[in-house]
């Protein structure tokens, strides 16, 4: 438990020092934020010069309660009791696309001209500089750019890019046209007239689109933003933004107007299509009436007749009433059958739910859905559910407009409509067995009445024949016509249950952007920002050893510590600067070396390195050279015959050295050289040999480790790179401590993992790390104790060295 604690103490602790580490990184670069950041200002602030101003406009409507409607027989029974509204059905059919696009359609849409900006296109509306007009040979590509500028008082220059569209690729065009006449290429084909309201300079260019309405509709009724000013009242706010506030301000007032032309039309359908079925109805009649009022006629001019026996006027009168009767069953029997047969057809409900927006065609004049009043259907009952389906199926069309078919307020709507129907259907039911019924009766009532007028003369007999069908008739017209004056009335008396309380204006209209203050502030953000993802991103894909927490990450072996940067390219720093930090680093490892090799009297030990470059020879000389000032006998061996370089630190000149004698040419006295330093020897590597890895290996060096061992204290190998090649595992077999030098910032985690390779196969013992070439963050040097100031890098006077 104790170690699972410790382990997770240290997780944390290294993640702050990571977080700390990344926090200086920012720190130390903290000019690069400055001048990204200004240059991200000055970025924001061209952007706002250079963006075109861009508006906001907006309209308020009211939707008022909506009064029964009023339909056939109810027009003289309506009680005036308001309904509930459902304002988000009016929000929908106000965001709807097709009301857009009919607005669209509405204001002549169809062409939008601009001129070209340093950094945008400029909205040339209400300024055109010329009007363009369709002609019928050819259909203009939409959304596609035409060029074009005027070159005299007659013609014009008309150009094209290279562009691709959907279905077909453009290529660039440049002909000439004359105004007036219609331009025809391949692709075009429109008439171009100037607008003698605008001036156009010579040679100004210009260049418009022809607009996909579709596309456009969609565009703006995704802008356009429809709320509600208070939740529980009913007023509409319309709010459009756009950078010409004409153009919004044009948009918004006709959507008002086309938003209530679109819900009186949805009050006056039932009545419209109750006038023009009784249209139709009257054609008919018209016809009748006129063919029986001839006849009639004709018979009393023939009969010199005008006044019959009284029993004849009652059994006319009776017969004429008994008909009636049967002609309203009648009717009544089948309105009940039709409207049984809409129910049961989900075909004939399909067409006239898809169609209540067209115009009332042949089709839809025999399935339309008429109030039983026309027929003199006066059952409560029946008129509330044939007016109630009629509701709800407008409902159903307006929250089409915002909802999908599968949304909860759709279920709710169609469960509604089916119970409706079913309730309907019960009622029809019985209503067309009670009809029939009186069909009957009234038929075997006429077959009596008919057979009294037989026994009445022959004449008169014709003469109530005539007269029956005449009145019929006649009476049957009057009842159209009042039904139809009902409806007219109807449709006259409506108004729309909403208004236009607000109407947009350029007076109204507001300035909303660029905003200067939130483009500069995101500006800066995004320059601050470039320096802060270039540091991450460097710092993630660095795979070097950035801190001595991340090498002690990398392996389980002893770090000994760090030598700090040296910062004045001198070799023997140790001695030409004593009061320096990095001389001190190496008293701390000399410090850590003797607590280590405490038990050894004579002690070995080999600078070992992976890679060159990692600062393996520099190490070695100021370590050596830090031991003899501790009053130790030191030896110096280059162990790295392959690339020697303390030659030249040393300035021996001296031909022979390890090399010579492992070849057995001198002795072992011979090679050593004394320095300037007092206790320090020195051995150079010698001529560069041929097989340095086979002398080596031939027995001659461990003699040579012995007699170093007798007359020195400390002895220190300068091995060559051990992944380059085997020199350094050899020598280092007889050190009693191997000594691998990282490079800060340069040495790779790979090389920490190839040392702890070479570890596990026993290949080195005894294995140490150091860190050279240390450049301390502001962690660092807080951990380390390498305060800028407490060291001070003084040369030792003249002479000494």
């Amino acid at each position: 438990m104790t170690s699972s604690n410790e382990f997770l103490k240290n997780l944390v602790n290294e993640e702050k020092q990571q977080i700390k580490a990344f926090q200086y990184k920012l720190v130390s670069k903290w000019y690069w934020f400055l001048i990204f950041g200004i240059l991200g200002l000055g970025g924001g602030l061209m952007y706002t010069f250079y963006s075109p101003h861009k508006y906001q406009a907006k309209c308020t409507i009211l939707v008022q309660n909506e009064s029964n409607a009023l339909r056939g027989k109810e027009f003289f029974d309506d009680d005036g009791s308001l309904r509930g509204i459902n304002v988000q059905d009016h929000i929908g059919v106000l965001k709807s696309s097709s009301l857009s696009k009919q607005v669209l359609i509405n204001l002549n849409w169809n062409v939008s001209w601009y001129q070209k900006m340093p950094f945008f296109n400029q909205d040339l509306y209400g300024l055109a500089p010329f009007y363009v007009y369709k002609t019928d040979r050819r259909e203009n590509p939409n959304d596609f750019p035409l060029f074009v500028k005027m070159i005299s008082e007659e013609e014009y220059m008309v150009r094209s890019d290279n562009t691709i569209l959907e279905s077909s690729e453009i290529s660039y065009f440049e002909a000439k046209g004359k105004f007036g006449v219609p331009f025809e290429n391949e692709h075009f084909s429109f008439v171009l007239e100037k607008n003698n309201d605008v001036i156009v300079p010579l040679e100004a260019e210009f260049f418009f689109v022809f607009n996909n309405m579709e596309d456009l509709s969609v565009q703006y009724a995704d802008n356009l933003n429809v709320t509600l000013e208070d939740l529980k009242g009913n007023l509409i706010e319309l709010e459009l933004k756009g950078i010409t506030a004409q153009r919004i301000v044009d948009f918004l007032n006709e959507l008002s107007e086309e938003y209530i032309e679109f819900c009186l039309s949805e009050k006056n359908k039932i009545s419209r299509n109750t006038i023009r079925f009784i249209d139709m109805q009257l054609e008919g009649v018209v016809d009748s009436l006129e063919q029986t009022g001839h006849l009639f006629s004709d018979f009393q001019s023939k009969n010199q007749s005008s006044n019959l026996e009284r029993e004849a006027d009652l059994a006319m009168a009776d017969l004429k009433r008994l008909e009636e009767e049967y002609a309203l069953s009648e009717r009544k029997l089948n309105y009940i059958r039709n409207l049984n047969q809409y129910i049961n057809n989900s075909v004939q409900f399909s067409k006239v739910e898809h169609h209540l927006q067209q115009d009332f065609g042949n089709e839809l004049v025999n399935n339309s859905i008429l109030s039983p009043s026309v027929v003199d259907i006066t059952d409560p009952g029946l008129n509330n559910l044939v007016l109630k389906l009629g509701e709800l199926y407008g409902k159903k069309e307006i929250l089409s407009y915002s909802v999908k078919q599968n949304e909860p307020n759709m279920l709710v709507l169609e469960k509604e409509i089916r119970h409706t129907k079913q309730s309907l259907k019960e009622n029809l039911q019985n209503l067309l067995v009670n009809t029939e019924n009186d069909l009957s009766s009234i038929a075997r009532q006429m077959s009596g009445v008919k057979s009294k007028l037989v026994r009445l003369p022959k004449m008169e007999q014709k003469f109530i024949n005539f007269k029956r069908r005449y009145d019929l008739n006649n009476d049957l017209y009057t009842f159209l016509l009042k039904k139809r004056a009902e409806a007219e009335i109807t449709i006259a008396s409506n108004v729309p249950n909403s208004q236009i309380l607000d109407r947009a204006s350029l007076m109204s209209t507001n300035q909303v952007g660029p905003k200067t203050i939130l483009n500069l502030i995101i500006g800066f953000l995004i320059g601050i920002s470039m320096p802060f993802i270039f540091i991450k991103t460097r710092d993630y894909f660095n795979n070097t050893i950035g801190s001595i927490y991340e090498l002690e990450r990398e392996t389980s072996l002893p770090v000994l510590g760090v030598i700090s940067h040296n910062r004045h390219r001198k070799d023997f720093l140790v001695c030409n600067r004593p009061r320096s930090g990095i001389t001190e680093s190496f008293r701390s490892l000399r410090t850590d070396l003797e607590n280590l090799l405490a038990e050894n009297k004579q002690k070995v030990i080999s600078v070992q390195s992976v890679m060159p470059g990692e600062g393996k020879s520099f190490v070695s000389l100021n370590l050596a050279a830090i031991l003899a000032m501790n009053n130790e006998k030191v030896l110096l061996v280059e162990a790295d015959m392959r690339k020697p370089g303390l030659n030249r630190v040393f300035g021996s000149v001296r031909s022979n050295g390890m090399s010579s004698y492992l070849k057995g040419e001198d002795a072992f006295d011979d090679i050593i050289s004394q320095t300037k330093f007092e206790n320090l020897s020195f051995i150079p590597a010698g001529p560069v040999p041929l097989n340095p890895a086979e002398l080596l290996a031939n027995g001659k060096f461990k003699g040579f480790m012995e007699k170093a061992r007798i007359q020195y204290n400390y002895i220190i190998l300068d091995s060559a790179p051990v992944s380059v090649v085997t020199d350094g595992l050899l020598s280092g077999k007889y050190a009693d401590l191997n000594l691998f030098v990282l490079r800060h910032h340069f040495s790779r985690k790979e090389h920490v993992n190839y040392i702890n390779k070479l570890v596990d196969k026993g290949s080195v013992k005894n294995v140490t790390i150091l860190l050279n070439d240390f450049r301390a963050n502001g962690v660092d040097v807080k951990d380390f104790g390498y305060q800028s100031g407490y060291y001070k890098d003084n040369y030792l006077p003249k002479g000494k060295i």
